[in-house]
């Protein structure tokens, strides 16, 4: 089991991080008290045999001793930035370590903590095929900003040029296919609801065929991923001139811990890449982030808004850096 530093300028302060990050069957292995505050070695799960304990407890001492390579001045800013961030210890000293190898350069400190922030969180690329539709499914919980996401992604690609139909998979909540014909009507893009995802494939035949389907889910992800397994199914099975690319839409407010929940809910799923929301509701999206680059997941649109002409952007390296040094996408 893997143990992890968290650091807190008291011990309730980092108590809460704990919790916040990995969870509330999280274990403290061992504390330290650090010039500002307190430093843990907290493991995700309680340790389930006596070989295990003795492996966390060294992990721990491993974490906790002060290390002799103190950082330079540059450096510092730029650690503190990263922690009220929420990046964990591993990437702060990545970052320190590769500003202080290049401080000699001339560069700003904080122009080179940028750069190389914008070479650890991985973009999603486009796997458009020319010819053929793209379905591209919003999946997450509810209320992680699936529709208005893909409202704005909608809103992108009509300005572009492509024929777009934004479909709705959530025909039994209250309101649900409402609120998405609302979002289409201000995108000017035709909207469906479909009661079953087979019924995507009226769509796909026929000279008015669309550049991109832009799939709603439900925000149930047991029912969304056997769904969507079943779509990609059909799709193999017809030969439909289309393709199925999943997005995972997780907040940029969550805990890793319920986002990896969320992941195994929704099953083996051809996942294309993510979308993180609601940037602009926490000073702390590293945890996220981090999560994501560890699963493998690249990222394509970070939203922090709910406007739906701005408040999109595409994942860069720059959108990156301005989101860890400075706490805002642009």
């Amino acid at each position: 089991m893997t143990v992890v530093k968290i650091e807190g300028r008291n011990l309730r302060e980092a108590l809460e991080r704990a919790q916040q990050e990995l969870g509330d069957k999280a274990v403290v292995i061992s504390r330290r008290r650090v010039r500002g505050g307190v430093v843990l070695a907290v493991s995700q799960e309680p340790p389930r045999t006596p070989v295990a304990l003795l492996g966390m407890r060294q992990a721990a001492r491993s974490l906790l001793t002060p290390k002799t390579d103190l950082l330079r001045p540059g450096t510092i800013a730029i650690e503190r930035c990263l922690k009220s961030r929420g990046a964990s210890a591993a990437l702060i000293r990545r970052i320190c370590k590769k500003v202080e190898g290049r401080q000699s350069q001339g560069d700003h400190p904080l122009d080179l903590a940028g750069a190389e922030l914008a070479q650890v969180f991985p973009v999603a690329k486009s796997s458009h095929e020319r010819g053929t539709t793209s379905i591209m499914a919003f999946v997450g919980a509810a209320g992680a900003g699936k529709t208005t996401s893909l409202a704005k992604l909608a809103g992108r690609l009509v300005r572009s040029g492509r024929s777009v139909a934004l479909v709705t998979l959530d025909v039994y909540r209250v309101g649900a296919v409402e609120q998405v014909r609302a979002l289409g009507r201000h995108v000017a893009c035709p909207t469906h609801a479909a009661r079953d995802v087979l019924q995507l494939q009226s769509l796909l035949s026929g000279p008015d065929r669309p550049d991109v389907i832009l799939l709603d889910s439900t925000g149930r992800p047991d029912q969304d991923g056997i769904a969507l397994r079943k779509l990609q199914d059909a799709l193999r099975a017809s030969g439909a001139p289309a393709k199925l690319c999943v997005y995972l839409v997780a907040e940029a407010t969550m805990r890793p811990v319920a986002l990896e929940e969320e992941m195994d809910r929704l099953g083996d799923l051809p996942f294309e890449g993510c979308i993180v929301t609601k940037t602009d509701e926490t000073r702390r999206p590293a945890p996220v982030l981090e999560y994501l680059t560890k699963k493998g997941l690249g990222i394509a649109f970070l939203c922090n808004g709910r406007d739906l002409e701005q408040d999109f952007y595409r994942a860069s390296g720059d959108v990156f850096a301005n989101l860890m040094l400075k706490g805002k996408v642009h």
